[in-house]
């Protein structure tokens, strides 16, 4: 599954702020984690908190229909 991203204004400021490659790994991470997990719910959306291998921790929703991710908040 090829994921589309949006990020909230706090996320986006918080990662304007760090390393491209740091931002490109979690992106990364959370899209693999996203992508090999089975849906939770019959409808297609999905609200959770991962906590990424980079240590990074990000709460997105995700509209597995529209095959797209909000990250909602994150904290390094």
């Amino acid at each position: 599954m090829a994921l589309q991203f949006t990020l909230s204004q706090q996320v986006a400021r918080l990662l304007s702020r760090c390393p491209s490659a740091l931002r490109g790994r979690i992106l990364r991470e959370l899209s693999q984690r996203l992508a090999g997990s089975r849906p939770s719910s019959g409808n297609g959306l999905e609200v959770g908190v991962l906590r990424l291998p980079s240590g990074c921790q990000v709460s997105y929703r995700l509209d597995r229909s529209r095959e797209q991710v909000e990250m909602l908040d994150a904290a390094l």
